[in-house]
């Protein structure tokens, strides 16, 4: 019996995640959808893929530094820290920043958490960020709240393991967007299988192919498995119908467009904008944005997409990655002005504003924008030619 078997049947009866085995093993169709859902196959729909590709890519583009503060106050680059290497250039032997940041993205977005193995040298300082299989990690909680993770390197402590995680009810796993909302996706899944179905069939229905004639079985069989297999493959959808024993068609399908299928592909796209909070039009879906409205969405998907995102990554890893006596010293962030360079008109006029009024100094301003302090930029200003109402004119009186 390993130390995992001892602590789950010793010191807690074990908390095995259900959600974790319907995740790995759930592929029944979702309620209201033919199709089954789960997080590989949701990968398939291609809105979905739009979605996670976006969030991924978007995360792992960006700037990330290990800073730390120096005895003046200023945020300097900690370049001589070991953890700057790992997450600017090779968090481990087979991976670089972008395919690191896109696989820790991967699983936060599909299933809602993501796992790495902490590897350390003789002075507990990391030397590797190991990525681990979702499947192959057990998490169990005990009676103190302490979590253990039973991974393929043995049993780790959660000082030991960067568990990234989303939205969660209990704390400790994180929920797959995709389960929680697979009706929903489910229902895209099955409008796309149907619009495949429906023009793979020549773009009909069904038709009725009618007579006065009375026709043997035989017949009949014959002339449905004939007319089928010329008329109804979209290879023959143009072809001319000759029909036999005084037969008529009479099509009893109805166009995609009365069927409102195109409206529902596009319903199902913003259904996926919405699970995964992203402006439709970033996944191609300019129904409803304008050139007005596009860049404010743009600043909106920084701002209430990928900043929780980055949050949990940042938190997650300044508390497993440095010392206790480094906390608040030295610390993880991501740089997202780049993303914000498109509204630099409004972020100058703001800080006019600020600095006028005397709400804000000039190195409070460079700090908002990643910028060192300089020297006498701590003070504050106020024009000259403004004053209060009681003493307009008392220099006359």
């Amino acid at each position: 019996m390993g130390l995992i078997d001892t602590i789950k049947n010793i010191i807690a009866p074990s908390k095995k995640d259900e959600r974790h085995e319907q995740r790995t093993f759930g592929t029944a169709p979702a309620m209201g959808s033919a199709v089954a859902v789960n997080e590989d196959k949701a990968l398939t729909f291609t809105a979905v893929w739009a979605a996670i590709r976006l969030l991924s890519e978007s995360v792992s583009s960006l700037p990330i530094n290990v800073y730390e503060i120096d005895k003046n106050g200023n945020k300097v680059v900690a370049t001589a820290n070991p953890i700057y290497n790992l997450l600017k250039y090779k968090p481990n032997n087979f991976q670089n920043k972008i395919t690191f940041l896109e696989l820790l993205m991967m699983g936060l977005t599909a299933k809602g958490e993501s796992f790495f193995y902490i590897e350390r040298n003789q002075r507990t300082a990391p030397t590797q960020l190991i990525p681990l299989n979702f499947d192959e990690v057990d998490v169990v909680q005990v009676e103190s709240g302490a979590l253990f993770y039973e991974t393929k390197f043995g049993t780790k402590d959660a000082s030991d393991i960067l568990h990234f995680k989303g939205i969660t009810t209990d704390g400790v796993r994180g929920l797959s967007p995709i389960m929680q909302c697979k009706n929903s996706i489910g229902w895209g899944m099955a409008v796309e299988e149907f619009g495949n179905t429906f023009f793979k069939n020549g773009a009909k229905l069904s038709g009725v192919l009618q007579t006065d004639r009375a026709l043997s079985e035989t017949a009949i069989g014959r002339l449905k498995n004939s007319f089928n297999n010329v008329y109804a493959q979209l290879s023959g959808s143009n072809s001319t119908v000759v029909l036999e024993e005084g037969l008529t068609f009479k099509p009893v399908s109805i166009s995609a467009e009365q069927a409102q299928f195109l409206a529902s592909r596009t319903f199902s796209v913003e259904e996926v904008a919405r699970i995964f909070n992203i402006p439709p039009h970033m996944l191609k879906d300019l129904s409803k944005s304008s050139f007005n409205n596009i860049e404010m969405q743009s600043q909106e998907f920084v701002t209430y997409t990928l900043m929780p995102y980055l949050t949990r990554i940042e938190q997650e890893m300044n508390l497993k990655l440095f010392r206790t006596n480094e906390l608040g010293k030295v610390f993880v962030q991501f740089n997202v002005n780049a993303l914000l360079r498109g509204n630099i008109k409004d972020r100058s006029e703001f800080y006019r504003t600020m600095i006028n009024i005397g709400a804000m100094n000039i190195n409070e301003v460079r700090s908002k924008e990643n910028l060192n302090k300089i020297e006498n930029g701590d003070k504050h200003f106020m024009q000259l030619n403004m004053t209060t109402i009681d003493k307009i004119g008392s220099d006359e009186e």
